[in-house]
């Protein structure tokens, strides 16, 4: 096992704007548009079908992520219509892979309300999450811009290799570097996209600029799923819509047991990963990574990653929009913690 303790976690980082929600009030216009923009191409002119994909986008949490591009948008002077495609792209795309997800997962429910699986046949509903790649793909064609085409394709491609890693390393001990390869598939990836996507559609905008956005993006991603990660064992049932360890319990191993083997000095990955047979050392596991700071590791270093996405954009050019996108940043490492 490669233990995560060669990464440096500056526990020293400024926390003074960690609960601010600014970016939520700066960009509430836009994402109506980008809800309603979704709304609009995401309907089978059938009543349960549509009523099913209608509860999935509104129950679409912050919208984080359709937020990122617009406000890169904004930074770097990009029409606005474009901007909102490319937005609404993005969403409709991480909508699509949650119902994928979500079936292959079993998962009952996703933030307190049924999956789409439960009440439709196994068919339908993978489907139906095609049908929504699809309604994306056209979203991201409609800014009529062939780098931005690529990066959607780019995407779509590394968020099914994360899915397809996670399935192969289950019940295995990953060295730290495969946790940064599946996580970036199954997250950060599409954080990318979203900046990267608005970074692209603005006017004069070098290719360093973009890189520097993409970076960005892809640091806030890792930070983003680093932190889930870390509330998987910390936070509550009622907030998680699913009992406490769930990766653990699906044989998913994560970054706070990463830490938590490293800190008890275990080194037998074999001995280890059968005991979790055991439904009582199961749960002393689980235990075990909140008790001896693990999980706070864990978001410690997700803090430092954020870090990283703030200084890839130290370079840019001040702006109401530029703040906003940092608020944004900070916000994604202060969630229920």
């Amino acid at each position: 096992m490669t233990a995560p303790s060669n990464i440096a976690v500056d526990t020293q980082a400024p926390v003074s704007h960690l609960q601010r929600q600014d970016w939520v009030q700066g960009v509430r216009a836009d994402l109506e548009k980008v809800t309603d923009k979704i709304r609009s191409v995401s309907f089978l002119d059938n009543p349960l079908l549509d009523n099913a994909i209608d509860k999935i986008i509104s129950n679409g949490g912050k919208r984080m992520r359709p937020a990122i591009t617009m406000l890169v948008g904004r930074i770097v002077n990009a029409a606005f219509d474009p901007t909102l495609s490319v937005a609404a792209s993005v969403e409709l795309l991480h909508t699509a892979t949650l119902v994928h997800d979500d079936l292959i997962d079993s998962a009952k429910e996703r933030r307190g309300a049924p999956t789409l699986h439960t009440a439709l046949p196994l068919g339908v509903t993978v489907l139906t999450g095609d049908f929504l790649f699809a309604q994306a793909a056209a979203l991201a064609a409609e800014a009529n811009h062939v780098e931005v085409v690529k990066v959607f394709s780019r995407t779509l491609v590394s968020i099914c290799r994360g899915e397809i890693l996670q399935a192969q390393t289950k019940w295995q001990i990953p060295t730290l570097d495969t946790y940064i390869e599946r996580i970036y598939g199954k997250t950060a990836a599409l954080f990318e996209a979203a900046a990267v996507s608005g970074a692209l559609l603005g006017r004069h905008i070098s290719e360093d600029e973009v890189q520097a956005f993409g970076t960005f993006g892809r640091e806030l991603g890792l930070a983003f799923q680093m932190i889930d990660d870390a509330l998987d064992f910390v936070s509550t049932t009622e907030k998680l819509g699913k009992p406490a360890g769930n990766d653990l319990r699906q044989g998913i191993i994560t970054l706070p047991v990463l830490y938590y083997l490293q800190n008890e000095g275990i080194t037998d990955d074999i001995a280890f990963l059968k005991s979790l047979d055991n439904p009582d050392s199961l749960e002393a596991v689980i235990k075990g990574v909140r008790e001896t700071g693990a999980a706070r590791q864990a978001y410690e270093l997700a803090r430092d990653y954020v870090a990283k996405a703030e200084a890839a954009l130290s370079g840019v050019e001040w702006s109401p929009a530029l703040d906003l996108l940092l608020d944004l940043a900070h916000y994604a490492v202060a969630r229920d913690f």
